[in-house]
């Protein structure tokens, strides 16, 4: 049950700071430049930076071996 928690952890901490970001993006207005090629930029680079802090997130919560769904017999 340990491991099952602490993914569901990660998940809910990934998730909050993503939104947290993607509000932060909001206020910027960024969904309305989208089509500048300097906004086009920092929002992809926002966005990859996004998902690599939440695989260190995921893998700090849950250790190097995450929960498995399926459990070997």
């Amino acid at each position: 049950m340990g491991k099952k928690m602490n993914t569901l952890k990660a998940i809910l901490i990934m998730s909050l700071w993503t939104a947290i970001l993607f509000t932060g993006l909001y206020l910027l207005d960024a969904h309305k430049n989208y089509q500048n090629i300097v906004w086009a930029l920092a929002i992809g680079i926002t966005l990859l930076i996004t998902h690599i802090i939440n695989m260190v997130i995921y893998f700090k919560i849950t250790g190097d071996r995450p929960y498995r769904w399926f459990q070997d017999k």
